[in-house]
């Protein structure tokens, strides 16, 4: 069975199949700084820590409002989360058709409703540790060096948090 008439053989069309699509899988690689989307990786940590930490202080607002727990501990702690988001926000890339300086809007989908039930010392403590570890996974997802030590940094502040809060 050999080929008739220039026909071209179906196991080079099959090898020649699997060359252009091993071809296009490779090119698609092209690191860190390519990415198919108009949100990179970084800017995609950026907005999830925000969306993070944006319910992390409605639990404190709501604690702090019911009068549950040491009130002034929790303000200092919410003062620190807002810092953190604050420091976040700045991050943001600017859009094209924006003003200078101001940023993008805050993480869409905004973050799941949090119910306005107090939170126990106990559940904002695991609630920290839960956030500080959510850090340590973003680090991973990270090209920018600067952003990386941000995230560490928040991440670190947390984990004080969380002891600050078993302490109290």
């Amino acid at each position: 069975m050999g080929n008739d008439d220039g026909a071209v053989g179906r196991r080079t069309v099959v090898v020649g199949a699997l060359a252009g699509i091993a071809a296009a899988a490779l090119s698609g690689c092209r690191g860190p700084r390519w990415y198919p989307s108009e949100i990179s990786p970084d800017e995609y940590v950026l907005r999830s820590a925000i969306t993070e930490k944006r319910r992390l202080i409605k639990r404190y607002e709501v604690s702090i409002a019911a009068g549950d727990g040491p009130t002034e501990l929790l303000e200092r702690l919410l003062g620190h989360h807002r810092e953190h988001v604050a420091a976040l926000r700045e991050r943001l890339p600017d859009r094209p058709g924006r003003a200078h300086g101001e940023k993008s809007p805050s993480p869409s989908p905004g973050p799941a409703p949090v119910g306005d039930e107090p939170v126990p010392v106990e559940g904002l403590r695991v609630a920290e540790q839960s956030a500080a570890a959510s850090r340590s996974r973003q680090l991973a997802r990270l090209s920018d060096s600067g952003l990386a030590q941000l995230i560490a940094s928040i991440g670190a502040c947390e984990t004080g948090h969380a002891r600050l809060l078993s302490e109290a």
